[in-house]
């Protein structure tokens, strides 16, 4: 694929999306017990995508959001420090074409995975035919509102002399 289209279907996937509370639950059958990367890899296995490796720098990224979130008791992409999904990932040795999905409140990797399927912008993010890689951390915070914050960033490594990173244009209401 080339990195256009890449790009192309980073931009329509919805990138600036995020969901809280509850969330709108999809009519998938999640598993209780699973694990994020058995329900992430399973549904993508049964729609004809490939499985998503998981990437340690991916999951440092991803934890680098999800503990941010937790200690400010808020749900955004942007980092209180000012940085996006991008940033945090190439920081961590990671670029630059990712995509993040996050969320706050539930209490389970099905929960979560039900909530961000139930959104056309955090599925699409899930369902990025051109990602091989994902990472993903959840924090807990008992004395905030929330109480949990999961974030889950997909990407795929590319060369250096590929095009600029997509960054998110926006935060969509939650």
């Amino acid at each position: 694929m080339t990195t256009r289209r890449f790009l192309i279907l980073l931009l329509a996937s919805g990138l600036a999306s995020c969901v809280g509370g509850g969330g709108t639950l999809s009519p998938v059958v999640m598993e209780p017990s699973a694990s994020l990367d058995e329900l992430l890899n399973n549904y993508r296995t049964e729609r004809g995508l490939g499985t998503l490796v998981p990437d340690a720098r991916l999951k440092a990224a991803a934890g680098v959001q999800a503990r941010d979130l937790a200690a400010h008791d808020r749900l955004s992409h942007r980092g209180s420090d000012g940085s996006d999904h991008v940033v945090r990932a190439e920081r961590a040795g990671y670029g630059p074409y990712v995509a993040e999905n996050v969320a706050a409140g539930q209490k389970s990797p099905a929960e979560v995975m039900r909530a961000w399927l139930g959104s056309s912008g955090h599925r699409a993010t899930i369902e990025l035919s051109p990602a091989t890689n994902y990472g993903f951390a959840h924090a807990v915070a008992p004395g905030t509102r929330y109480k949990d914050f999961w974030v889950l960033v997909v990407g795929r490594q590319e060369a250096a002399q590929a095009a600029a990173p997509v960054r998110a244009a926006a935060v969509l209401p939650h």
